[in-house]
């Protein structure tokens, strides 16, 4: 009986484990591939990154020299247009969003199961996004 309870209990462990391998996400860092700056950089000319979280979605374009951008309803948009709401940058594997005097800093993660450019931002708060791989607008835009 003993023997039986040792060998279920290996086995349930086991298999919780390979469990939590196959379902966790590996963090986006300097030595990774893609490395975090290299998925920030896009295609070489920025990345954007679209995201929701319950009834909100936004786009935010990372554009080179730390610009970051928010699409809002495109640049020519008389009540709403694309500008610039911060500043980006990467420290100690992470990614930092600046917006005025206040700094957001986030590990990203790449969603395992979820396609090439789906990943989650740890921080403050968490969220999913998407990163295009090129300075642009959200499919989900209205």
């Amino acid at each position: 009986m003993k023997k039986l309870l040792l060998t279920s209990a290996a086995l349930l462990l086991g298999v919780t484990l390979n469990t939590l391998a196959v379902f966790s996400d590996a963090q986006i860092t300097s030595t990774s591939t893609p490395t975090l700056t290299t998925l920030i950089h896009g295609n070489g000319s920025g990345n954007t990154g679209c995201a929701a979280s319950g009834n909100d979605r936004w786009q935010e374009q990372h554009r080179l020299g730390g610009q970051l951008w928010d699409y809002k309803k495109g640049p020519s948009d008389p009540v709403d247009p694309t500008s610039q709401v911060g500043t980006w940058s990467i420290a100690d594997n992470k990614l930092i969003h600046t917006y005025g005097s206040t700094s957001y800093s986030y590990t990203v993660h790449r969603r395992q199961g979820f396609g090439a450019n789906a990943f989650t931002l740890c921080g403050p708060q968490t969220f999913d996004v998407t990163f295009l791989g090129v300075i642009t607008f959200c499919p989900f835009r209205d």
